[in-house]
């Protein structure tokens, strides 16, 4: 078991790699091609649909990450709850486009292409999760890896063709995306009657994930906001570089997190096997004590070409952003634990409550030391947030309870009672900006 669990890590790892380097090359491309305004429109599209895909994932991504008998047994409902919320939210852009159209405004023709597709994104994203929930991420792996490659030979054109406008670019990122979306079907099958069914089945889950989400990207606009007013655009952007350099270690533990998550849900009434809290934190702390010493011994010259100018106002960060690393890692273990045991009500409080915390110590911090203080602020909180994860976690005795704790139970035959950020919020209650919500 501990090799298959293994192997699963690995792919899961290697999956959120591919998904974050077809972030980074359409971010690049969008970048280097298109004009400065067109790249402020493109960047706009990519939050709103940054928001929409928390969304989907709160309502139907994460509730089957805690229910792997629905991906495996029913996997057409959920697929289904994708396609009618997708569908919601392109008629919701289709309306804008509209609204764009009469009034003269830019973006209208791409609302129109976001409307079209985000049913088809979101159906992809929902595949990458359906794939961590039966145990399968080589599924993951084959849709982002397909999507990454449709991109490549897309962007190629565009450019050999020299079409490279902000409308045939998001035609060429949403349209690689719904092509990839189509092998969904493929590798679980077409969508089923009974989504909006689903949906509700699920809500005692759902409306808590989407609470989770909702306080996490409040509290980091709020925090940018405040380090930006107090500390400055350079403090903030010395904040942002520092999220950077951290973010491949976000990477591996939302992996990390997924499979966890994946074992425990999937152990059934037995329950998780005897060392995997143990195993899985272990192996997280280890890695991420790994990347905070590369971290410390990082060149002035590597730093530059990374961050380029931003390196100089990072690099003090470097010791505290080590410090929230390993703080990260000791988080994994109980994380996955508790929300493959759908501990949804622990999770969630603990997920809000932390990321106030650290976001109350990070602001005391800019007040402080501007951006050192800031993070030395947010590390302390990571810190405090990994100790009340541990007690959480350590009070857990027998099944879980239903999502409000009276002990009731699911339509799967499993008892009830806990949440997960989902595979891609692997990080939530770490310092705003950190959270990695969005593989896609």
């Amino acid at each position: 078991m501990h090799d298959g669990a293994g192997r699963r890590l690995s792919l899961i790892t290697i999956d959120q790699i591919i998904s974050g380097a077809s972030n980074v090359i359409v971010a690049l491309l969008s970048a280097h091609l298109l004009g400065v305004e067109a790249f402020g429109y493109f960047g706009l599209l990519i939050i709103i649909l940054s928001v929409g895909l928390g969304v989907t994932r709160s309502l139907v991504g994460d509730p089957v990450m805690v229910h792997p008998d629905d991906a495996r047994e029913r996997p057409g409902a959920p697929i289904g709850a994708a396609l009618i919320v997708g569908t919601a939210m392109g008629v919701a852009f289709a309306v804008v486009a509209l609204v764009l159209f009469v009034t003269d405004l830019p973006l209208a023709a791409e609302s129109l292409v976001v409307a079209i597709g985000i049913p088809a994104l979101l159906l992809h994203d929902l595949g990458r999760y359906l794939g961590f929930a039966t145990q399968r991420p080589s599924y993951s792996l084959v849709l982002d890896t397909v999507w990454l490659v449709l991109i490549a030979v897309a962007m190629t054109t565009l450019v050999l063709l020299d079409e490279v406008t902000l409308l045939w670019f998001v035609v060429a990122w949403v349209g690689t995306g719904a092509t990839a979306a189509t092998l969904v079907f493929v590798q679980h099958g077409p969508p089923a009657r009974g989504g909006l069914a689903w949906l509700r089945e699920r809500w005692p889950y759902s409306w808590r994930f989407l609470m989770s989400f909702t306080a996490l990207q409040g509290a980091a606009a709020g925090f940018s906001v405040i380090v930006a007013a107090v500390a400055g655009a350079r403090a903030l952007g010395a904040v942002r570089g520092a999220l950077l350099l951290i973010r491949p270690y976000v990477t591996f533990q939302t992996a990390a997190v997924a499979a966890g998550v994946a074992e425990v849900a999937n152990a059934g009434k037995d329950g998780p096997p005897s060392g995997t809290l143990r195993r899985t934190t272990l192996i997280a702390t280890a890695i991420g004590a790994v990347n905070g010493a590369l971290l410390l011994v990082v060149p002035d010259s590597v730093g530059r070409i990374i961050l380029s100018d931003t390196w100089e106002a990072t690099e003090p960060l470097l010791v505290p952003a080590c410090v929230q690393i390993l703080c990260l890692g000791l988080i994994v273990g109980p994380r996955a634990h508790l929300t493959g045991m759908r501990r949804i009500s622990t999770v969630v409080r603990l997920d809000i409550t932390a990321t106030f915390g650290i976001v109350a110590l990070g602001v005391v911090g800019v007040f402080v030391d501007g951006a050192v203080g800031a993070y030395w602020g947010t590390a302390a909180g990571q810190a405090v947030a990994a100790v009340a994860w541990w007690i959480a976690v350590s009070a857990v005795r027998g099944p879980a309870g239903d999502p409000e704790g009276t002990g009731g139970t699911t339509g799967d035959g499993g008892t009830s009672g806990a949440e997960d950020t989902g595979p891609a919020g692997a990080t939530a209650g770490g310092p705003p900006g950190s959270e990695n919500r969005s593989p896609a």
